[in-house]
């Protein structure tokens, strides 16, 4: 069956090349500024993200991709179907959908390219489960509408949550004392992170273990029991990733299981050390 549809999205979804080459879709690179440099993500090494950072007299600061890079991605993704639906960041978390809208626009004036702008409201790891699954779906010929619909379905269970080994890099963010007014003071606990429609610190543990173990928990009661594409990401802690992926392997219907990298989107104000899960419900059957 041709393939109608291609898929584009941004880095911060963290992808490895590999998975990004298997599913065929396109990213756009996010923007990295630190103190004095400034850098797009598809040259700035995960290692060197993370060895620069608490050296950094402030926390670095993250840009969308701009719109010339959603063009490029655009122009390659048609490549691979002629109907291109860009799957993004929530409004509440950057800039993105203005760089994508007007890209989308300059594709379909100068190029006679059709991009469809979805704010799927879900971010990072979630986000990358989300786009595994959508170009699953258009690799077996399903339309753009029968996509949007398939994730409309399943916006309540796609989720991402983070849990970092300390609290320090949130503190330096300077937005410590709005996540306290959610969860109570942090001295001396661990936040577990969810990145949904925002970031927000939703519970906090005295060990990483613990908040490792609240993620799951929260994985079983959303998915309740469906079957899933899984992401497991970490900060520097291949050995924390690898048990976490184990332990979700365990405890979910995981149909397939990746393991990234934690980008410069999440990992500046999480720090080394963060593991994290991200999961999107298996969208083919609906196909």
């Amino acid at each position: 069956m041709a393939q109608a549809l291609s898929i584009v999205t941004d880095s911060s979804v963290d992808l490895p090349a590999d998975e990004v080459r298997r599913i065929g879709i396109e990213v756009a690179p996010i923007q990295v500024a630190f103190s004095t440099e400034f850098f797009r993500d598809d040259v700035l090494a995960r290692s060197e993200f993370y060895r620069r950072l608490p050296e950094e007299p402030r926390l670095p600061v993250i840009a969308a991709a701009m719109p010339a890079d959603f063009l490029a991605a655009y122009r390659r993704a048609y490549e691979h179907g002629p109907n291109v639906l860009c799957l993004i960041n929530p409004f509440e978390s950057c800039s993105t959908y203005t760089a994508a809208y007007s890209a989308a626009v300059v594709a379909k004036r100068d190029h006679q390219i059709s991009v469809e702008v979805l704010n799927t409201g879900r971010a990072l790891t979630a986000l990358g489960a989300v786009c595994i699954e959508a170009g699953e779906m258009a690799a077996r010929g399903a339309t753009l509408q029968e996509v949007v619909t398939a994730l409309e379905e399943a916006t309540a269970q796609i989720d991402t949550y983070l849990a970092p080994a300390t609290a320090a890099y949130l503190q330096r963010d300077g937005r410590i004392s709005i996540y306290e007014m959610t969860v109570g003071s942090l001295r001396g606990m661990l936040p577990l992170v969810r990145v949904w429609g925002r970031v927000a610190v939703v519970d906090k543990s005295k060990t990483q273990a613990e908040n490792i173990e609240k993620m799951l928990g929260r994985a079983q009661q959303e998915l309740a029991g469906s079957e899933a594409t899984v992401v497991v990401t970490h900060a520097t802690n291949s050995r924390g990733a690898e048990e976490l992926g184990a332990a979700a392997r365990r405890r979910l219907r995981v149909k397939r299981l990746v393991t990234t990298e934690l980008g410069p989107s999440a990992g500046g104000y999480c720090g080394p050390g963060t593991v994290g899960l991200g999961w999107c419900p298996s969208l083919v059957k609906l196909n």
